[in-house]
């Protein structure tokens, strides 16, 4: 296994049993998310656990203008963001049949033409990955990508800014996806014990030579 699935697994049973959501952005109260690329919405640091974004995006008929929806973040020092989960997916039209694409940058803007400057970027869809099926892994599939060109990342994305995209082209979509935060696990005294007498006897190996 990756170490970095390994790191993502230790970081999520980091996380109380029991936690409550953290964060929530909900266009119906606070308002409507920036469709604008290089104005995202400005969420500040996620708090630890999980933070529920929720509103609509695309336009009816996908007649424009279309609503994107853009947000950036930052994960706070010591966190990793572990999840990105779709847990609430309709379209107006009530087909499946529908492809929602997503792109996720470093810093403070996403260029919504030029797809080589995204950390990752990617369509999810009935035929991938069980379209409409509530915690579906939206994480993974970046993680999979990019599929239209980009940079790429391996593993939970560590503390830093980032900015969010998420667009529909051909119906209204409402959505609900949770950004799940975890602290960075820390080696417990005996395993840094462990690497501690590894190294020695590794530097002891050499000498004798």
């Amino acid at each position: 296994m990756p170490v970095s699935r390994i790191l993502a697994i230790l970081a999520a049973l980091a996380l109380p049993f029991g936690s409550v959501q953290a964060l929530t952005w909900d266009e119906t109260i606070n308002g409507e998310l920036s469709g604008d690329g290089n104005a995202p919405t400005l969420i500040g640091i996620l708090d630890p656990g999980v933070n529920l974004f929720s509103g609509t995006m695309g336009a009816l008929g996908g007649n424009p203008p279309l609503d994107a929806d853009v947000w950036n973040f930052t994960i706070a020092a010591g966190y990793y963001l572990t999840g990105i989960n779709l847990v609430d997916y309709s379209a107006q039209s009530g087909s499946l049949a529908n492809e929602s694409f997503m792109a996720i940058a470093n810093g403070g803007t996403i260029d919504f033409n030029d797809p080589l400057g995204h950390l990752s970027n990617t369509l999810w869809g009935y035929g991938q990955d069980g379209f409409g099926n509530i915690y579906v892994d939206l994480l993974a599939l970046l993680d999979a990508g990019p599929q239209f060109a980009g940079i790429g990342f391996d593993g939970p994305l560590p503390s830093g800014n980032y900015t969010f995209w998420i667009q529909e082209g051909s119906d209204q979509v409402s959505y609900g996806i949770e950004f799940v935060t975890a602290p960075v696990p820390v080696p417990e005294p005996g395993s840094l014990l462990l690497l501690g007498v590894a190294g020695m006897w590794s530097l002891r190996r050499r000498r004798r030579r």
